[in-house]
């Protein structure tokens, strides 16, 4: 029958309660005739003829969720142990354990006046770099180029005065040299004249010649000079213009491209120490890097603290839970997979949740892979340390077959159920299951929804057995 209705399923367990109260008046009749049966009379036409007592329930429609229960500890999702960045005395602590605390909040202050005056000298440092790349590219003043090309003037004025004699110059010399040269014959005439005498060293004559001979060879080389001056002469006053040139060109372009690089780079690098200076005052002041409550404080005002002293810990508000899921279950489980969450301090409400991280690898000793359970909009009631059952939903189903979970039974390693007919009769039919709980099956195929099923005392039933429906137990 398809979809038997109520009366029909009242018609038949009257019948079987009729039958029954016929089989106890009749007894003696029924073993009188089991008497007179032929020997060869087997077990199967005994189980047609007496009906066998069973307990039935209809195959319906609804919802069947595969659940996946475990348990572990309520753990804060993060923890961070307070440690200062830069080290002095603790000068105030500004919350106590248990206060609430937003990122950012602070939580203790270090005594920052060293820090401070670094701050100050870094500072002072960037502003002298910045006005040295001032100074540079403004140049040199023009004061100081003026005087360049006027020293430049005068040297190369020297040097071409040297080189570049005139006629009246060149006449001049030439008549003091011949002066020179008139001097000295009549200086040497003169000395003739007493030269027959024996010791004229010591005569007027003598000493005027030898006068007049120096004044030639000084007139001569004066003239030398004059007209044709050596390197000598020359080199002195051509150093004297490259050194005024040099001077020029440095006053009209006293920095080359590579200076002002490295003016630039002094900037950046006294800008990075400020910058430095600036953090090392900002973290005396000790803050709170996430939100949550103050769990722990290990210092008091007054300690010397340092780089690597813990102040304290903070942890954060939002809960999770780890747990362990065997190989075998670890395909059911998944991220953004929903989840129901208890704890016994508050019985009978249900925490949603949902799992976050599923790890990519198992554990290598125990063959189970950590998963991370995540409480929603748990308001502030879950606590860390709290001990938690959660509860997975695996895979669900809706609106299919469902038969109790007694009601299967295995002929020949394939599932089964019997089916009772109209005339009282069960069919051994087989069928193929899908989801399991505690006390349902799915039934994908084999059975129709209304159908009805033995579900206790098949152990002495076969296909086509008569049975005799009892209320269950």
């Amino acid at each position: 029958m398809d979809n038997p209705s109520k009366n029909t399923l009242t018609l038949l367990l009257m019948l079987a309660l009729l039958a029954a109260g016929l089989l106890v008046t009749g007894c003696n009749t029924v073993a009188s005739e089991a008497a007179a049966a032929p020997p060869e009379a087997d077990a199967a036409t005994l189980a047609a003829e007496h009906s066998l007592p069973v307990e039935v329930a209809p195959i319906e429609r609804g919802d069947i969720s595969l659940l996946l229960n475990y348990s572990g500890n309520l753990q804060a999702q993060s923890d961070i142990t307070l440690v200062p960045k830069v080290g002095g005395q603790l000068e105030k602590l500004l919350v106590k354990v248990g206060d609430p605390v937003k990122k950012g909040a602070p939580i203790a202050l270090i005594d920052g006046d060293a820090y401070v005056a670094q701050l100050k000298q870094a500072q002072a440092a960037l502003t002298q770099a910045r006005l040295n790349l001032e100074k540079m590219e403004l140049g040199s003043r023009p004061e100081e180029i003026a005087a360049a090309r006027n020293a430049l003037s005068l040297a190369r004025a020297a040097l071409s005065d040297v080189e570049n004699i005139d006629d009246n110059e060149r006449t001049s010399a030439a008549a003091a040299l011949a002066n020179a040269q008139a001097a000295v014959r009549q200086a040497q005439t003169e000395y003739d004249k007493v030269a027959w005498a024996g010791e004229v060293g010591a005569m007027p004559q003598a000493l005027a010649l030898e006068k007049a001979t120096n004044t030639y060879e000084q007139a001569l080389a004066a003239y030398n000079l004059q007209t044709t001056p050596g390197d000598a002469t020359l080199a002195p006053l051509e150093s004297q213009v490259v050194q005024a040139e040099l001077k020029l060109t440095l006053a009209e372009n006293p920095f080359r491209p590579v200076d002002f690089d490295g003016a630039r780079a002094s900037i950046a690098q006294a800008e990075a120490a400020v910058e430095l200076a600036a953090l090392q005052v900002n973290y005396t002041t000790l803050a709170s890097p996430i939100d949550g409550v103050v769990a722990e404080l290990y210092a008091e005002a007054g300690d010397m603290v340092g780089s690597t002293t813990a102040l304290g810990l903070v942890v954060s508000n939002e809960t999770e839970v780890k747990i362990d899921v065997e190989e075998s279950r670890i395909g059911q489980v998944f991220e953004g997979q929903p989840v129901s969450l208890h704890v016994s301090a508050y019985p009978g409400v249900d925490f949603p949740a949902v799992v976050t991280t599923v790890a990519p690898i198992a554990d290598a000793n125990t063959h189970t892979f950590a998963v991370t359970i995540t409480p929603l909009n748990e308001k502030g009631l879950l606590r860390s340390g709290m001990f938690a059952d959660t509860t997975l939903l695996a895979e669900e189903k809706k609106n299919t077959l469902l038969a109790p979970l007694t009601a299967v039974t295995t002929s020949n390693e394939q599932p089964t159920v019997f089916v009772l007919n109209a005339d009282g009769q069960v069919e051994e039919r087989p069928v193929t299951t899908g989801l399991t709980t505690k006390t349902q099956v799915e039934i994908v195929s084999g059975v129709k929804a209304g159908e009805i099923v033995v579900t206790n005392g098949q152990v002495n039933l076969e296909d086509g057995a008569k049975v005799e429906v009892v209320p269950e137990i």
